[in-house]
């Protein structure tokens, strides 16, 4: 063997043995427990959300897209200052979105989390509901102004108490994924009702002659609908 491949041969020997001997190193510090695996954060692990508690209502505008579940306090991610501004006062938080006014966000821009037995107002705003630890004692009202509600995105089966919803000036809420609500109260004035999948314990609509739903057969036979003027 030339001299020169001997001289490679030794320095590419002792780079492997420095190598082999920095990771014995370190994997005997690892079972001695100086160190510990990094593990990813929980998608609404603790430290990621700020909390507000003794809320009741909640009021949100040009918010472009939220991914929410309920919870027992309303808690907002952190960190997203550029998109959001959320201010408390007394029992009400007013959240504001800092985008373009009538921009629509995907559903996991900002992540909240909202008390179950809450009044929501939204207006201009797209909001994404996913499912929960326990959502069969959820009791929201929704009132909405151009805005959008879309129960089950995630294509989870959310289940709900009582939901009443006053949907007004080209609202929608939409319930698909097997959403499973009790009892279901809903004014349409110009806006829309989509419940496509799941069941419906009990389901009352009053609506304007410029609203519009789409139900199961299912849920239409036992829907009680009534109209109300389009101009209240």
């Amino acid at each position: 063997m030339k001299k020169s491949n001997r001289i490679l041969l030794g320095g590419f020997l002792t780079v492997v043995l420095l190598i082999t001997g920095i990771h014995i190193a370190l994997y005997a510090k690892y079972r001695n427990g100086h160190y510990t695996i990094s593990q990813p954060d929980n998608k609404r692990g603790k430290g990621t959300m700020q909390s507000f508690p003794e809320v009741s209502v909640i009021m949100m505008q040009n918010v472009s897209g939220a991914s929410i579940i309920f919870g027992d306090a309303l808690e907002v991610e952190k960190g997203k200052e550029e998109i959001i501004e959320t201010v408390k006062k007394g029992d009400s938080v007013i959240i504001t979105g800092r985008g373009i006014k009538g921009q629509v966000g995907g559903p996991n821009e900002v992540r909240f989390t909202l008390p179950r037995n809450v009044t929501i107002s939204a207006l201009n705003s797209f909001i994404y509901f996913d499912k929960g630890k326990d959502d069969s004692t959820t009791n929201p009202t929704f009132y909405l102004q151009k805005s959008h509600i879309d129960f089950g995105y995630t294509r989870k089966p959310i289940q709900l108490g009582n939901v009443k919803v006053f949907a007004s000036d080209n609202s929608l809420a939409l319930f698909e994924g097997y959403t499973q609500v009790s009892n279901l109260e809903i004014l349409l004035r110009n806006s829309a009702l989509e419940y496509r999948e799941g069941d419906i314990g009990q389901l009352s609509i009053a609506t304007d002659s410029s609203s519009r739903f789409i139900l199961q057969s299912k849920h239409l036979l036992k829907a009680k609908i009534t109209s109300v003027p389009s101009n209240p």
